[in-house]
């Protein structure tokens, strides 16, 4: 059975370092057997069709070729197109700008009560929502200033790579479009 995936790529053309041309990556993503491979915009956002069922095995595997292909570390989380899907609906923070949501995608949950230190009232009205693996930011000043992140250990305690509510919104079109 054939699944579509969505490959987000941590750390690529970010600020100039670890350049990655996305023909290159396309073909990266190819030849671990992918099919129907298209990339959105430059920060390594893949989707494409693939055969496996073990999506652990296959993100190893993705991780393992561009890493070997790109000369650099090269993680990667995936998520199936009816993940993506679910989160889109499952968006805890209603607004009218896609800018103001951002959605962290975790390699795995944290531990129960990682997040139970965080003072929310000092961050307001900045605020977070865990959704398994998913966490929901809601951020109306933006991503460049905001601390909350890095008060969530994220990209420090939690492997994650984060995307803005405009870019999972095109992607679940991207994929729904196969």
């Amino acid at each position: 059975m054939t699944t579509t995936y969505i490959a987000l790529l941590r750390g690529i053309n970010v600020g100039g370092n670890h350049k990655l041309p996305m023909t290159d990556l396309r073909t990266m993503v190819a030849e671990v057997g992918a099919r129907s491979v298209r990339t959105y915009i430059q920060s390594g956002n893949v989707v494409f069709d693939h055969d496996s069922d073990t999506p652990a095995s296959l993100e190893a595997e993705l991780a393992r070729s561009i890493t070997a292909s790109a000369g650099f570390a090269v993680p990667v989380t995936l998520r199936t197109a009816e993940e993506l899907s679910t989160i889109l609906a499952g968006a805890p923070f209603p607004t009218s700008e896609p800018t103001q949501l951002h959605v962290s995608f975790l390699d795995q949950p944290p531990p129960t009560g990682a997040f139970a230190t965080v003072d929310r009232a000092a961050f307001a009205p900045e605020d977070f929502a865990l959704s398994g693996r998913d966490l929901y930011l809601y951020l109306p000043g933006g991503m460049a200033r905001t601390k909350l992140p890095r008060a969530l250990g994220l990209y420090t305690t939690l492997a994650a790579t984060t995307r803005n509510w405009r870019t999972v919104m095109s992607l679940r079109d991207l994929a729904i479009e196969s």
